[in-house]
């Protein structure tokens, strides 16, 4: 833990050296940094707050959380209006992407904090997704991973032992029968929040990665492989999920924060798309169930053939934190914001947030300081070996990601076969300039 007078040592260390990164002079009023995120959750931002404050008695932090599709929408309007908050919570790629414009740039922000040699306490393949579609030639980072994740899907094992189910589905056909099981034991099957587009293509990702990983890796980079025959098969495996009533009804304007994650947790559904962060409710709960994760299991896609293999895990940055330029008006907010981006990432603020089992640090050499119950260490130590090999999970660019998600719901409401839109989603690819 790097306490206060360290960091005003390195405050002062890094002025010596012509940065402006001092810890901002006592005042009357502390400098306010405001930070804006849809996570993590708001008991949790809170206890982060509170240590960093405690540490840095100069700072005050004034947060904003919302669920994602409200904040999204606070986030486009702030930026269009000019009014952006000093430090914004981004997943990689198409987020980070869509507020490049008004982002700072970090990497010597980081070499600041951390060191010439700061990339060394990151994972590469965290590195890399936090750059992805980034313009060519531009290496720098306009977000930085306060947290990493393994994509997934949970399921509720009272609800699966009510239906005579001993397990997670092992094949597609499997989950169409458990999904059919589960509806008649009295719960949604499958909940999918299809009104949020980003869990729509993790789900799609975690299809993908089992017909097509060479073709899903260059496509979340901004190749147009779209129309490849495992892309497809991908597609027609996503409508399947509609037309074999594996979701529940009304998916595509249902939302998965905070209605599906609040059912799941109230035990109404039996299977949902999460990760590694719904760990987090054992800290934000009563019920023993959730406190030690008893209740709970994960799985990753069945495979969809007989005698297949399932889908290996998809992962990578959880989220990051971006520093506009809005920081950048005065000195002092700013070198308050590199303070808070430090202590948020491998600082005080960070420990808070593992303590809770926010999710899976991004930062090497941290980690969560209780010990965990059994069931509960196990799921997490999975999680942990899965960061190494999981493939990556985002789109890059903003504008295919966005194509990619109205050609998923579009298969959904049956407005669109899988061919016809994966060729719409080839076609942007095109034309954003990408090259087979």
């Amino acid at each position: 833990m790097i306490r206060k007078n360290t960091l005003q040592r390195l405050a002062a260390a890094l002025v010596v050296a012509g940065i402006s990164l001092a810890t901002p002079a006592r005042a009357a009023d502390p400098v306010t940094v405001t930070v804006w995120s849809w996570t993590p959750v708001t008991p949790t931002m809170n206890a982060m707050i509170a240590a960093i404050e405690k540490a840095h008695p100069d700072i005050h932090v004034q947060a904003q959380i919302q669920p994602h599709t409200a904040y999204s929408v606070s986030l486009q309007a702030a930026a269009g209006s000019g009014n952006l908050p000093d430090i914004i919570g981004l997943s990689p790629g198409a987020e980070t992407q869509q507020y490049r414009p008004h982002l700072l740039k970090l990497a010597a922000v980081a070499a600041s904090l951390w060191g010439a040699d700061w990339q060394k306490n990151f994972a590469p393949s965290l590195l890399s997704e936090a750059r992805f579609g980034n313009p060519p030639g531009d290496d720098d980072f306009y977000a930085l991973p306060q947290e990493a994740q393994i994509n997934n899907f949970w399921y509720y094992i009272p609800a699966f032992t009510k239906a005579g189910l001993d397990g997670p589905p092992k094949t597609m056909a499997e989950l169409i029968a458990d999904a059919e099981k589960l509806r008649a034991a009295g719960f949604i099957p499958f909940y999918q929040g299809g009104a949020t587009g980003t869990f729509d293509v993790w789900v799609y990702l975690e299809i993908a990665v089992q017909t097509d990983p060479d073709s899903m890796a260059a496509a979340e980079q901004g190749a147009p492989v779209w129309t490849k025959p495992g892309m497809v098969e991908a597609a027609r495996a996503w409508q399947q999920l509609f037309t074999d009533k594996v979701f529940q009804p009304g998916a595509l304007s249902a939302v998965q924060y905070p209605t599906g994650a609040n059912l799941f947790a109230a035990g109404r559904v039996g299977m949902i798309s999460l990760g590694s962060w719904w760990l987090q409710q054992t800290q934000l709960s009563d019920q023993p169930g959730l406190k030690t994760m008893s209740d709970y299991g994960t799985f990753t896609f069945p495979a969809l053939q007989p005698g297949g293999q399932p889908a290996g895990p998809i992962g990578g940055v959880d989220f990051g934190w971006g520093i506009t330029d809005a920081s950048a008006k005065s000195p002092e907010v700013l070198a308050a914001a590199k303070i808070v981006l430090h202590e948020m990432i491998s600082g005080v603020g960070e420990r808070e947030a593992l303590n809770q089992l926010n999710d899976l640090p991004a930062f090497a050499g941290i980690s969560p300081t209780q010990t965990l119950p059994p069931h509960l260490a196990e799921i997490y130590d999975t999680y942990i070996k899965q960061l190494g090999t999981a493939r990556t999970h985002v789109i890059g660019n903003p504008v295919i990601n966005q194509s990619l998600i109205t050609g998923l719901q579009a298969i959904g409401a049956g407005q669109m076969t899988p061919e016809a839109a994966m060729a719409a989603v080839q076609a942007t690819a095109v034309a954003q300039g990408g090259t087979k």
